[in-house]
């Protein structure tokens, strides 16, 4: 299957080197609503976070799907540039592990949690397993001697328009929504992910 004429449009519209990442939230939002519709009671809701670090006028919005409030999937999106540098790689990558840390702290009723770490149309697949509180894939710590790679761009080895990007993608979301299933009967959570 692939992505709908619409959806490709206004990827396609988006200067793939700009350096504004609130170009992708358009196309993003179409696609999750596309793939998470209100009818099987999910929501996609944007939430905007502030500055990471003092003095930085870096706003972002993460993407979280709830079904019945509860969170079940988040997306973080980034520009395509922050593909090429390894700073920009590795604050994606620090950034998506401390909202798993803050997912954490919920009682969340399913087996694990995905997230998707979107620079562009590349994108990483997080899977955090609440039993053993694994994150995937693993840290790479920086090594004390030598400038290493914490982030290499292979974890960004998927692309959305792409046939195997989109059938990860996809693949993703059935299982999200295979797990979703059993939120029907659960209390909702009083949640704020941020």
């Amino acid at each position: 299957m692939t992505w709908s004429e619409t959806i490709l449009e206004q990827f396609e519209l988006v200067n793939r080197f700009t350096t504004d990442e609130s170009e992708y939230y358009g196309p993003y939002n179409t696609l999750l609503i596309d793939l998470f519709p209100h009818i099987e009671h999910f929501q996609v809701a944007p939430q905007f976070k502030g500055p990471i670090t003092p003095g930085s006028v870096d706003f972002t919005v993460v993407y979280i799907i709830m079904k019945r409030k509860v969170p079940v999937l988040f997306i973080e999106v980034k520009p395509f540039n922050h593909f090429e540098k390894d700073s920009t790689r590795a604050e994606a990558d620090d950034q998506m592990r401390r909202k798993f840390r803050d997912f954490r702290s919920a009682s969340l009723p399913l087996p694990k949690l995905f997230g998707i770490s979107a620079l562009g149309t590349r994108f990483s697949v997080y899977e955090y397993i609440i039993e053993t509180r694994a994150l995937l894939p693993p840290s790479i710590l920086p090594d004390p001697m030598t400038v290493n790679e914490v982030a290499p761009k292979e974890r960004w080895n998927y692309e959305l328009l792409e046939p195997a990007g989109e059938a990860k993608f996809r693949e993703v979301v059935a299982d999200v929504k295979a797990m979703a299933e059993s939120i029907g009967n659960c209390e909702p959570l009083p949640f704020s992910p941020l």
